[in-house]
């Protein structure tokens, strides 16, 4: 089965696979026909599955399985150029959904922990899976969200073409206090972002 790629969109960068970063389709082709689309999203540090779709004649070849294979075999070429590219996302796992339990055959599977989003192996998710619909994976009992709002005052600020922490913006601005705002925006987007992105302030 040969296959091919298309890209939907690209953006090269030096340290980068020769692909590019991007969305792109995965054709397979069998007898000159095309038999299948898989949808892939190339990111710095992972390919992600996003969707497949194939022609029912051939939905007994199991498809969705053999190109997960080939995406995989596709994320280990690509980290050869690029070696922090290598991980391989197969996108939401929902247990109940028998059609999804054959992303949870791959090894090494993790799954995130939906409160503390830590990756936890499958092996341990499945049994708590099994008991109820939703779970925390993470067992530690003091273990929270690394990127909560811890320190609203280290949010970065661009205000009047100088960039700096929202701290020393809020001594320099007059009128009322946007403080419950900026709050709000950082328990949005948590700590990491908020000193990484410019809050734009006038």
């Amino acid at each position: 089965m040969g296959r091919g790629r298309i890209s939907l969109w690209a953006e090269h960068s030096p340290d980068g696979p020769e692909e590019g970063y991007g969305s792109f389709h995965q054709q397979y082709w069998l007898d000159d026909r095309i038999v299948a689309v898989g949808v892939i999203d190339i990111l710095p540090t992972c390919v992600s599955s996003v969707y497949l779709y194939y022609h029912p004649d051939f939905a007994s070849l199991s498809l969705g399985s053999y190109s997960a294979l080939r995406e995989i075999a596709f994320t280990r070429q690509l980290q050869k150029q690029s070696p922090k590219l290598c991980y391989y996302y197969l996108g939401f796992y929902i247990h109940s959904c028998p059609k999804m339990r054959y992303k949870g055959q791959y090894r090494p599977s993790d799954l995130v922990c939906p409160e503390t989003y830590a990756w936890v192996p499958i092996e341990q998710c499945v049994p708590m899976l099994e008991n109820s619909r939703y779970a925390r994976f993470n067992q530690d009992p003091d273990a929270g969200d690394p990127r909560v709002l811890k320190d609203v005052g280290r949010a970065l600020v661009l205000y009047r073409r100088a960039v700096m922490p929202y701290a020393a913006y809020s001594r320099k601005r007059k009128g009322s206090s946007d403080e419950a705002e900026v709050q709000q925006y950082g328990g949005l987007v948590g700590q990491d972002c908020i000193e990484r992105i410019l809050l734009y302030r006038t």
